[in-house]
C-alpha cells in the first residue's frame, strides 16, 4: 500500500505517466489524471477506478496556466485534499544545429520547464493551506551537459531540475517536500524518436515501480539506473575536448 492516498498525475495518458497511474492504483491510491489527451486519460481512469479507490480525469495542457489551475482545482474538489502531485508532462526528440528552430526550442521549454513552473505556481498555495504535500517533478539524467542533437531537451530538463531544487530548499519549512526524479532511458513514444542507441532502456512499468518506491523512501532525488547515473556524473566533469570527441563518436552524422 502506498502512503500517498490522494495523487494527481500530470501527463498521465501514456508512457511513464500511464505506468505511474496503474502502479499507484494497484497500491490503493485514489487518483486524478491530467493530460492533453482527454480520451486516453478518460479510458485509463475508467479502467482503474474502483469503489474504494476512485480515479478521475480531466483535459489539461501544462503549457496553459489557466488549464493547470483548473486541473488542480478539479483534483482538490474530487479528492478532498492532495497528498502528492507528479509532474510528468514532457516532450522531446532530435534537433540539430544545422536546422535549429527557436520555435521548437520554445515549445520544448513550454512543456518541460514552464509546465513545472505552472504546476508549482498553482499547487504551492493549495499545499500551504492544507499544511503538507509532496511534489515530484520528472526531469532527466540528460540534464548534465548539452548533448548534440538534444539541445532543447537537455536545456529544458536542466532548467527543470534547477527549478525543482530551489523549490525543495524553500518549501521545506512549509512541510512541502519537493523531489526531483531523473530517469535514464525509458521506452516511450518520445524515446522512440531518438536516433542513437539507448543503453539500459527500461520498460515504463519498471520505471514506475522505481519512482514510486523512491518517492516513498523520502529521498530528495530519485535517479536510475545506477550505471547511467554514474556515467552522467563522470560526463559532467569531462574536459570539453574529450566530451566533444565522445559526442562526435556517439551521435549519427548530420
Amino acid at each position: 500500500m502506498s502512503k500517498f492516498k490522494k495523487i494527481v498525475i500530470f501527463g498521465a495518458s501514456q508512457g511513464i505517466g500511464k505506468a505511474l497511474a496503474l502502479e499507484y492504483a494497484r497500491t490503493g491510491s485514489s487518483l486524478v489524471l491530467l493530460s492533453r489527451n482527454e480520451k486516453e486519460t478518460g479510458a485509463i481512469a475508467l479502467e482503474i477506478s474502483t469503489e474504494s479507490c476512485k480515479c478521475y480525469s480531466k483535459k489539461c495542457d501544462v503549457t496553459l496556466l489557466d488549464d493547470v489551475r483548473e486541473g488542480l482545482a478539479f483534483a482538490a474538489n474530487s479528492l478532498g485534499s492532495i497528498d502528492l502531485v507528479i509532474i510528468n508532462s514532457g516532450v522531446g526528440g532530435p534537433n540539430w544545429m544545422q536546422s535549429f528552430s527557436s520555435e521548437q526550442f520554445k515549445q520544448t521549454f513550454a512543456v518541460n520547464t514552464f509546465g513545472i513552473a505552472h504546476v508549482l505556481e498553482c499547487v504551492i498555495p493549495i499545499m500551504k493551506k492544507q499544511g503538507y504535500g509532496t511534489i515530484a517533478g520528472i526531469t532527466s539524467l540528460a540534464d548534465v551537459r548539452g548533448y548534440g542533437g538534444s539541445s532543447s531537451y537537455s536545456a529544458s530538463k536542466a532548467a527543470g531540475s534547477i527549478l525543482l531544487e530551489a523549490a525543495r530548499v524553500e518549501l521545506k519549512k512549509d512541510n512541502i517536500r519537493v523531489i526531483t526524479v531523473r530517469p535514464g532511458f525509458v521506452k516511450t513514444a518520445m524515446t522512440d524518436k531518438n536516433e542513437f542507441k539507448m543503453p539500459l532502456l527500461m520498460q515504463p512499468d519498471k520505471a514506475a515501480r522505481i519512482i514510486r518506491k523512491g518517492i516513498e523512501s523520502g529521498r530528495s532525488i530519485v535517479q536510475f539506473p545506477f550505471p547511467i547515473v554514474m556515467a552522467t556524473r563522470l560526463i559532467k566533469f569531462l574536459p570539453n575536448r574529450i566530451f566533444d570527441w565522445a559526442m562526435n563518436l556517439a551521435r549519427p552524422k548530420k
